[in-house]
Formats: C-alpha cells, sequence, structure tokens
C-alpha cells in the first residue's frame, strides 16, 4: 500500500468512526447472508466511489466464480455484489486453501480479536486467508499499512513473525541439536532415552540441553552439550507434575519408535535450515487409545516460529501449529501461574530440579517463589 493510499485510507477510517460502523463482525455475517453457500476468504474495508465500504470475497466450490459482496459501512445493507470469473493462475494459488477449509475452527472475527489484543490496535483494514509456514492461517492488515498478525486458524493462537534484530530463544541447526542428543545418550549409556531438549544461550555460543530418562528407574537427567563436550551432567528426581509425566512416558514407551533425533530430521525436511529451539514429548489421552507425539519449536529460515508436531511412530501424522508458550512461573504447563505452580516448589524446595530453576542454580529456592509471584494470574 503506497504511503499516499495509506493517508487517504486513514482519513476515511477517521471520518467513519465519528459515524456509525457496523464493525467487522456484522460485516463478515452481512457478506456471508449476501452469498450464500460460498466460502469466504476475506474481507476488508476499502474505497469504492469515494466511500468506505465493506467487501468480502467469497468463491463457489470449484473456484471458477469469485463473489465481492458490498456491504455499507455504517447501516450494513447490501450494496450489490459483483460477479466474476476466475483465471487459471489465481485458481492454483487458491486451492491449496480451499482444500484445507474443512480444518477451520476460528472464525474470521474470532482471529480479528485475538489480532487485535496482540497488536494492541483496533484499526483492522483486512483479514484474509493465508498458509503460514504450512499452517492455515487468518492474516489481519492495519491501516498503518506496515502492521500485520498471523493467527492460526485452527488453534487461534498468533504466529510470530521474526526480524533480525527481535529477542527470540536461542535456537541451534538442527544439525547440531542431533549430534549434541548423540553425545548425551552416549554419555549417559543403555537405559537411559532423550525425551526433549532446549538451548541455554552462552558467550561463547549456544548449549544444547538434552532432557534424559532411565526408563526403568524414572530418574531424570539434564546433560548440557557443547560443540562435542558434555559440559555438565545433572540427575535428579521427578516430582509433582514431572513424576506424573514420567509415569504416562513409561507406560506408553512402546508408541515410540521415532526417537528424538529422528523427529528433529523430520522438522528438518519439512522446515530446512530452521533453527532449532526446544522440544519435548507428549503422551495423549483419547478413547482410540493413546497416542506419542514430539512438539518441536522451531524458526523458520524466513523468521516464522511455529511448533511441529511429529507423530512418533515412524508413518504417522506431522503438522504445524502456531507455537504454544508458557510464561515464568508455569511449572506444570497448564497455561496459568498459580498455587498449583507454588505446591511444584514447595514439594521441591530446597533439591536439584533443573525443570524448576530460574537463576541457573539447579536448585529450587526463592528465585522460583519471585518468578511465581510476580506473574501470577
Amino acid at each position: 500500500m503506497s504511503p499516499k493510499a495509506i493517508v487517504v485510507l486513514s482519513s476515511l477510517l477517521a471520518a467513519s468512526a465519528a459515524s456509525a460502523d457496523i464493525g467487522f463482525s456484522a460485516a463478515i455475517d452481512a457478506s456471508r447472508a449476501a452469498t450464500p453457500g460460498n466460502a469466504m476468504f476475506s474481507i476488508q474495508q476499502r474505497v469504492r466511489n469515494g466511500v468506505m465500504i465493506y467487501e468480502g470475497e467469497h468463491y463457489n466450490a470449484g473456484l471458477t466464480s469469485r463473489f465481492q459482496p458490498r456491504i455499507n459501512l455504517e447501516t450494513g445493507e447490501l450494496i450489490r455484489v459483483n460477479v466474476g470469473g476466475v483465471s487459471d493462475a489465481a485458481r492454483a494459488a487458491l486451492q491449496p486453501i480451499a482444500d484445507r477449509l474443512g480444518e477451520v475452527q476460528v472464525d474470521f472475527a474470532a482471529a480479528i480479536s485475538t489480532a487485535n489484543g496482540a497488536s494492541e490496535r483496533s484499526d483492522v483494514q483486512k483479514v484474509s486467508y493465508d498458509i503460514e509456514a504450512g499452517i492455515l492461517a487468518y492474516q489481519v492488515e492495519y491501516f498503518d499499512g506496515v502492521t500485520k498478525m498471523y493467527v492460526d486458524s485452527v488453534t487461534g493462537g498468533i504466529i510470530p513473525h521474526h526480524g533480525p534484530d527481535d529477542n527470540t530463544d536461542p535456537t541451534n541447526p538442527s544439525t547440531s541439536v542431533i549430534a549434541a542428543i548423540g553425545i548425551a545418550e552416549a554419555h549417559k549409556g543403555a537405559g537411559w532415552v532423550s525425551i526433549g531438549m532446549e538451548n541455554e544461550a552462552e558467550k561463547g555460543g549456544n548449549i544444547v540441553e538434552v532432557l534424559m530418562l532411565d526408563l526403568k528407574g524414572g530418574m531424570l537427567s539434564s546433560v548440557k552439550v557443547a560443540g562435542d563436550a558434555v559440559l555438565s551432567v545433572t540427575d535428579f528426581e521427578p516430582i509433582g507434575n514431572q513424576a506424573s509425566k514420567v509415569a504416562e512416558i513409561q507406560a506408553n514407551w512402546s508408541l515410540v519408535s521415532l526417537g528424538l533425533s529422528g523427529a528433529i530430521g523430520a522438522a528438518e525436511s519439512a522446515y530446512p535450515n530452521a533453527g532449532i529451539a526446544e522440544t519435548e514429548l507428549e503422551i495423549n489421552t483419547e478413547d482410540a487409545g493413546n497416542s506419542a507425539q514430539w512438539k518441536i519449536n522451531l524458526i523458520t529460515a524466513e523468521g516464522i516460529e511455529i511448533d511441529y508436531v511429529v507423530d512418533a511412530s515412524t508413518s504417522g501424522f506431522r503438522f504445524a501449529m502456531a507455537p504454544v508458550t508458557f510464561r515464568t512461573g508455569d511449572f506444570n504447563r497448564d497455561g496459568s501461574v498459580n498455587a498449583l505452580d507454588l505446591s511444584e516448589i514447595f514439594s521441591a524446595w530446597g533439591a536439584v530440579n533443573p525443570l524448576l530453576d530460574i537463576n541457573g542454580d539447579d536448585i529450587v529456592s526463592s528465585p522460583e517463589i519471585t518468578a511465581v509471584v510476580s506473574n501470577w494470574g
């Protein structure tokens, strides 16, 4: 969008704000009502004949016809519906989106609300489907012509797009991570398996911290690897929520035929040259039976942060989703920092437990209490 267009649209937006505006939610409903049976791909505020309106973009099932309902911004009344054909090139670009519309769990209006909360803006100009790093997402654009937010259409989570100067979690190339996992496994020996990893930023370069489990005894071990050397090994007893997760993994390890290194290799195949931030093994309990999957947080070569989920069987599902982030102090990872997290700390008070550590001394003590209180809620 050119600077001149931004100025014109901003002026019209200010004028419309002074008068009535039905808002995007009502405009979405009106746009769909104007062309029933067709799928909405986008809706935007734009200028037509010197007047700001809402204009939707809908397509039929075969992507052979495009319908553009124009909605009065102040009254919500239908002005008219423009109907046109679709070129072969446009159809080819739209088909990957059309093929995945059955996955959508979050609607346009909810995506706008999420984007507004994350961007701390409300001057939405357009919302449209887009595929971001394998995720069918909503791209929400604002009238400044710069701000864009991306919302996962399945989970409703924000998909971060990072620039070179962003403060992001440390990452390592997949080759470095896989090598570090191999070194950690060789160091611990038989009976120990890798169940997760994360990177730590150090002045000399990132350290790969591999989380390992003694399948028989249930002990955990944090093995820190830099280059081809093991820097430290910390064995510790799982407590609270950790113990429950360990028991789940022990009971379901037979489901795991694709190890951590193989899962990271799958992520590299899907996203070449991505930076791997952290991974963990998850056990899911379902009516059809339990399943095991690896969740790999990575930043693609294009700077898009995602969670890539890989079934722990060699031939299972693989998909991308918006990254799930947890606040500092949410030790049991339930999305809230509360009394349950305090209980985790008190249960391990004074013990060595790297998973509950905040200040890097591996000991559970007052800094962890401070983290919970500071991020309460």
